[in-house]
């Protein structure tokens, strides 16, 4: 039994006009193998002109989603901030162009 409601991991992912590229890696997310209650995932969204709203829409039933925008000021900042709203007791980033394998 969990002693508390945070998840364990914290998946953060920076994007920025990407939104195919974010919808493989969210698709490749809801596929690991690892309960989906132990992990969230946090979506930032870098200032880019092309809305990925939908796209988070599409994923909230399938995951723990959390999403955010800011101002353009790259992806060091983007995973900064998704850091800073992490709930996990653990970080794991990866980039939008990535598929994290189910394992």
């Amino acid at each position: 039994m969990k002693v508390t409601d945070a998840p364990d991991f914290s998946i953060v992912i920076p994007t920025y006009n990407r939104p195919e590229q974010l919808r493989a890696c969210l698709q490749a997310c809801a596929r690991l193998d690892y309960p989906s209650g132990c992990f969230e995932v946090i979506v930032v969204d870098d200032g880019g002109d092309t809305p990925v709203d939908e796209i988070i829409t599409q994923f909230r039933g399938m995951l723990t989603l959390r999403f955010f925008r800011q101002e353009n000021t790259g992806p060091a900042a983007a995973r900064n901030r998704g850091a800073s709203e992490a709930r996990g007791e653990f970080l794991a980033f990866t980039d939008d162009d990535c598929a994290p394998a189910p394992n």
